[in-house]
């Protein structure tokens, strides 16, 4: 029985390590991670979209952080640093998972981050990002609504029902909602 017992512990090892295995080999690019139904890509804001007063989402240490909507996101604009950064637990995703670089040892494809400028140790303007943890906590931000956009730091961010999406004066983009995600390099 033991025997048994040991056989199965290595089949399901060797099954979890193939599962979290990189689809190309550890450092994924757009085109190599799961595609995404394009409908649930917001491309522009609803016709009826308000701007709100950014200081409203203000924190005590200079961070904008809102809600998404009634939904699982919450994002967050470093003004100070030239980012923006929309995230969700991991249990809230209803996309396919992406794929983990070899580099990663935490988790990987809840997060994306978009720079004003790119910095010289990043892949790109808008990315995924390994993370050990949430770079901000929700629990006291404010709710943006559908239909409404905050202008701060350079970043238009704007709700779509429970999507999120953030653009830089350059048109590069990060979108994350529960059953969406793009990044516009």
């Amino acid at each position: 029985m033991r025997r048994v017992l040991l056989a199965l512990g290595a089949i399901s090892l060797v099954a979890t390590l193939v599962a979290c295995t990189p689809v190309d080999g550890g450092s994924p690019t757009q085109s190599g991670l799961p595609s995404i139904d394009p409908s649930l890509i917001p491309t522009a804001p609803p016709a009826n979209t308000q701007d709100v007063d950014a200081t409203q989402f203000q924190t005590t240490y200079g961070d904008y952080i809102f809600k998404v909507g009634q939904g699982p996101v919450w994002c967050s604009v470093n003004a100070d640093n030239g980012f923006a950064i929309c995230e969700q637990n991991e249990v809230t995703a209803q996309y396919e998972p992406i794929p983990v670089p070899g580099s990663c040892q935490f988790s990987y494809g809840y997060q994306v981050r978009l720079w004003q400028t790119k910095p010289k140790d990043s892949e790109g303007i808008a990315e995924f990002m390994c993370s050990g943890g949430a770079y901000a906590d929700p629990a006291s931000a404010k709710i943006l609504n559908s239909a409404e956009r905050i202008k701060v730091g350079g970043f238009d961010c704007w709700v779509d029902d429970v999507t999120a999406r953030c653009e830089n004066g350059k048109g590069n983009y990060i979108v994350l909602g529960p059953r969406a995600w793009a990044l516009g390099n």
